[in-house]
């Protein structure tokens, strides 16, 4: 039988999208998904069994039969028999030229103890055995109160710099040396956002920096090139591709960024679909004076697959370095709230001017008083140039006061969670338990709190500060446990959601935050062609094995751009 929608699919492709040069039938489709459960996120008809790919777009969506007239000879068929389709999932914060850099250096990441830091240090060192050694990714939570010493570094390197960044992206670990060729004294002044940690005694750098103070380190390290950038971003792209990942919001944006991803797509190598952020205020990676022209000078970017339009606003630090900023005092002696990084007047300043520009802001928060700043920030905007349609964003929300959970719905603002955080790790439980209490941890990351009170909810990684995948995320979402294991601690069961609501995250909420609704994040006629292909339908299985399911095949604008081997034996 064939439904309303069959129908009107066969119309699309057969009026809308070409005819044969004989006029009386379709031209032949490029590629056609059968046999399959393609979950469509079109919320009319969520369903098909199979989908017809021409020039990069979708030109039909329904039965078999209704996409056998589309097939050709040169027509490559994919068999979708027990495996599921869905778009391509967006990544609505993501660092991918640093997370290069991650995988072509001196990783860190997921080391299990200080001494295995210590030892992957070595290797590294061996591998590059003169100038700066600098480390990316160390758990922090290996550390108690989130402090590294200078001496241990020192034991192992007394004569070269060593600079270490830990997975957050807020800390860093450096020795004596590194100090002395960064010129830090007792004396230093602390940067704005950041922190130097001295001993209370004397004064002296202990080794640990928060935010802004690893920036003095930074700008030490040997100038990367275009050329470097280029390669770091060929990196990060082949490791997201396999994770069906097809579009990202880039949240930390320069000239840099921007030289590559554009450099890539003259080349023809970009397959993902790319709005960046330029930074304004700290983490900044330029002086303060040169923002108004690199802002101006955006527009010579702007493509098909690059949008600029975008704003990054850092509100404040992290709870591991009490640099985050909350309603309520930190459970430490003295008592303190922690910090914001831009006065409340200075960021409904900045917020609205951006907002009357047409751009986008995506505004870090950590803290529950950030996010009240950024959304009373946004809700000036709205006062002052009325409705408008820059759809703004806070990421993160590790902690949100209750009275804010409505204001997300009500000022449009979207809630751009990693989920892949919420659940009682080490870092929870060893480090930001002991500063805010047990009640503020039982309301981290409130996903279904601000679901239920009708805001939008989209899905991100941070990657490189942890795992990019998006099934990683979306069954922690749903469990609210460690999604690599079968059991365990639970973070708050009543903010767990289901998973329609995490698919929706990364696919049609992920596109409608970066204004690609009408061609991206679902799978109807005449939208862009971006699908993952699983290897098992995510719906068919419990919830503890959704992170053991495999992307098989990415789509990007019809093209195939990664395919997992066969199986062994097929």
């Amino acid at each position: 039988m064939i439904t309303r929608f069959a129908v009107l699919v066969l119309v699309t492709a057969f009026v809308s999208l070409g005819q044969s040069a004989r006029g009386d039938e379709p031209e032949p489709a490029d590629l056609v998904m059968v046999n399959g459960g393609i979950y469509t996120m079109d919320p009319a008809d969520p369903w098909a069994e199979a989908m017809a790919i021409r020039d990069g777009l979708i030109v039909a969506v329904g039965s078999n039969e209704d996409v056998g007239p589309l097939t050709g000879p040169r027509t490559r068929i994919v068999d979708l028999t027990g495996r599921m389709a869905l778009p391509g999932f967006h990544d609505v914060h993501i660092h991918p030229l640093g997370g290069g850099y991650t995988l072509l250096g001196c990783s860190l990441l997921d080391l299990p103890s200080v001494d295995a830091i210590l030892d992957q240090l070595k290797t590294c060192a061996q591998k590059q055995p003169e100038g700066w050694l600098h480390g990316v990714g160390f758990d922090l939570s290996l550390f108690p109160g989130a402090a590294m010493d200078k001496a241990m570094l020192d034991e192992w390197f007394p004569d070269r710099p060593v600079y270490l960044t830990a997975s957050d992206g807020h800390s860093g670990w450096v020795n004596s040396k590194a100090l002395e060729t960064a010129g830090i004294e007792a004396d230093t002044p602390n940067p704005r956002g950041g922190e130097i940690v001295r001993d209370p005694a004397t004064g002296e750098a202990t080794g640990t920096l928060r935010d802004t103070a690893m920036n003095l380190f930074d700008a030490l390290l040997p100038a990367k090139t275009l050329e470097t950038d280029v390669a770091a971003l060929r990196a990060a792209q082949d490791y997201l591709t396999p994770l069906g990942v097809t579009s990202i919001i880039e949240i930390a944006g320069s000239t840099r960024d921007w030289d590559a991803f554009q450099a890539m797509e003259r080349a023809g190598d970009l397959h993902l679909r790319v709005n960046s952020s330029l930074v304004y205020g700290p983490y900044a990676e330029y002086p303060p004076e040169d923002f108004e022209s690199i802002w101006a000078g955006r527009e010579q970017y702007r493509s098909e697959l690059i949008n600029t339009d975008s704003i990054k606003l850092f509100l404040d630090g992290g709870l591991e370095g009490q640099s985050a900023a909350l309603v309520e005092p930190y459970l430490v002696d003295p008592p303190h709230k922690g910090k914001l990084n831009f006065a409340p007047d200075e960021l409904d300043r900045l917020v609205t001017r951006f907002d009357s520009e047409g751009i986008q802001v995506h505004m870090h928060a950590i803290g529950d008083r950030a996010v009240r700043e950024g959304l009373d920030a946004v809700q000036a905007a709205l006062e002052a140039n009325g409705q408008r349609d820059n759809r703004h964003h806070i990421t993160h929300l590790q902690l949100v006061h209750p009275d804010d959970y409505p204001r997300f719905a009500k000022l449009n603002v979207t809630a751009n969670f990693q989920a892949l955080w919420a659940y009682p790790d080490t870092w929870i439980m060893k480090l930001n338990l002991p500063v805010v209490g047990q009640a503020r941890v039982d309301r981290m990351y409130p996903i279904a709190s601000i679901l239920r009170a009708g805001g939008r909810i989209a899905g991100s990684s941070d990657w490189d500060v942890s795992s990019a995948n998006p099934l990683d995320a979306i069954e922690t979402a749903i469990r609210r446990q460690d999604a690599n294991q079968p059991s365990g601690p639970i973070l708050n069961a009543n903010e767990r959601v289901d998973l329609p609501t995490m698919l929706r995250a990364y696919t049609v909420n992920g596109a409608w935050l970066m204004h690609h609704e009408r061609s991206t994040g679902a799978l109807r006629p005449a939208m862009q062609a971006d699908v993952a292909v699983l290897d098992r339908s995510l719906f068919g299985i419990p919830a503890t094995e959704i992170n053991e399911a495999k992307v098989v095949m990415t789509v990007f604008g019809g093209k195939v751009v990664f395919e997992a081997p066969p199986p062994v034996g097929k």
